[in-house]
C-alpha cells in the first residue's frame, strides 16, 4: 500500500487560501437575497476578514509564544467581522441608534489592535537580539554581548578548558559537547548579579566579575567540577570597560603560559 502524501507547509495553507478566497464570492450571491449597504462593500470587507484569518492561521508558531500578537490579531479579527456584519442593512441602522459604541468597535479597536501587534513585534525583536548574543549549544552570552558589559570595573578571567580537542577526536563531539555544557553550568554556578560568562570560541570562556573576585571564582569553578574529568588553564587580569580589549589580550597569553606550562605533564593536552 502506497503512503498517503501528507500536507506539506505550503500546500497545506494554499488549499485553505484558495478555500477562503471562495468565500467573497459566496456572500456576493447571499447579498441577492438579503438587504445591503453595498454589494461591493460586502465584498471587500468579507475579503479583508478572509485574508485575516489567512494570517492568523500561517501565524500560529508565532502566536503562540506572543500574547500580545495573538490579543492584536483576535482583535483585528474582531474589527473585521463586525465590519462585515454591519454591511447587512437591519444590523447597520441598529448599529447607527448607538454611535458611541459603534464608532468605538470600528476605530477603537483597531488603533487598539495596531498597538498590541507593535508591541508584540517590537519583543519578538527584543527576544531574536538577545537569542543572537546567546550560545547555542552553553545558553551562555557569545561574542557579540561584549559590546554590552555591565559592569564598569571588573576582574576578567579568559579561561581554556584543556584537552577538549583529543575529547572529540577520541570520544567524539557528543562527549565534548557534554563537557562544554557542563562547564558552562559551573560558571553560572558561581557568577552573582551582574557578572557575565561569555563562550567566545569553542573552548574558549570569558568571565567577568566583580573587582577582585576573579582567583576565589576559579577557585569555586574548580571545587564545582572535582567529581568531572574537566580541567582548564586561565587567566586573571583587572580591567575596566575601556581597557577591556587590552586585559583580553594579557589574559588570554597568561592561559596559553599556564596551558603551556601543563602539557609536559598531560600529553593528552589540545
Amino acid at each position: 500500500m502506497k503512503n498517503k502524501k501528507q500536507p506539506t507547509l505550503f500546500t497545506l495553507p494554499l488549499a485553505i487560501f484558495t478555500t477562503l478566497c471562495a468565500v467573497p464570492f459566496i456572500m456576493l450571491m447571499l447579498a441577492y437575497y438579503i438587504e445591503v449597504d453595498s454589494k461591493y462593500d460586502l465584498l471587500f470587507e468579507t475579503t479583508t476578514l478572509m485574508v485575516l484569518i489567512y494570517i492568523f492561521h500561517i501565524s500560529r508558531q508565532i502566536r503562540s509564544s506572543n500574547r500580545l500578537i495573538i490579543t492584536g490579531l483576535s482583535l483585528l479579527l474582531f474589527n473585521a467581522a463586525y465590519d462585515l456584519i454591519t454591511e447587512i442593512a437591519y444590523l447597520d441602522r441598529l448599529a447607527d441608534q448607538h454611535e458611541l459604541i459603534d464608532v468605538f468597535i470600528e476605530d477603537g479597536t483597531l488603533q487598539v489592535a495596531y498597538l498590541f501587534i507593535a508591541f508584540g513585534l517590537t519583543s519578538m525583536l527584543h527576544k531574536v537580539r538577545e537569542n543572537a548574543a546567546r550560545d547555542e549549544l552553553t545558553g551562555l552570552y557569545n561574542r557579540k554581548k561584549l559590546n554590552a558589559i555591565r559592569l564598569e570595573d571588573f576582574d576578567l578571567v579568559y579561561i581554556d578548558i584543556d584537552g577538549l580537542k583529543a575529547i572529540n577526536d577520541l570520544q567524539g563531539h557528543a562527549k565534548g559537547d557534554l563537557m562544554l555544557i557542563e562547564f558552562a553550568n559551573a560558571l553560572n554556578e558561581f557568577t552573582e548579579s551582574p557578572e557575565q560568562a561569555f563562550r567566545i570560541g569553542g573552548d574558549e570562556f570569558v568571565v567577568l566579575l566583580h573587582p577582585k573576585r576573579g582567583k576565589v571564582f576559579v577557585e569555586k569553578v574548580k571545587y564545582g567540577l572535582k567529581d568531572s574529568a574537566i580541567s582548564f588553564s586561565y587567566g586573571i587580569e583587572r580591567s575596566t570597560r575601556s581597557r577591556f580589549f587590552e586585559a583580553l589580550e594579557k589574559t588570554d597569553k597568561a592561559m596559553y603560559q599556564m596551558k603551556h606550562g601543563q602539557k609536559k605533564s598531560r600529553p593528552a593536552a589540545d
